[in-house]
């Protein structure tokens, strides 16, 4: 059986840290879900944050406004450059956003 598209792009993705080693399919498979798991995450709090600042925005309230474009703002630059998932001496980058112009 051949090996799914997905699954070669993460096999592409991996960093091994053990050179000339092939991550084991529980590896990858694990390394895949905590990366659904931590992009589920991300994309929630990233829709929360907006929902709260739009609301704030509506109801006209200007020092909730602030506070949460400030949280938000700093919850945003952790995550700028993504974030690294590792198991078994594997490690996969995880970046959830597409870097603009104005990010670079």
């Amino acid at each position: 059986m051949a090996a799914s598209t997905y699954e070669n792009e993460l096999f592409e993705k991996l960093k091994m840290i053990r050179k000339g080693y092939r991550a084991p399919r529980q590896v990858v498979q694990s390394l895949y879900a905590r990366m659904m798991l931590e992009y589920s995450v991300y994309v929630f709090t990233k829709d929360r944050y907006k929902k709260l600042i739009d609301e704030a925005l509506d109801a006209r309230d200007e020092e909730r406004f602030q506070a949460l474009s400030n949280e938000y703002s700093e919850w945003r630059a952790r995550y700028q450059s993504g974030c690294t998932i590792s198991e078994h001496g594997y490690e996969m980058e995880c970046n959830f956003e597409e870097k603009t112009e104005i990010d670079s």
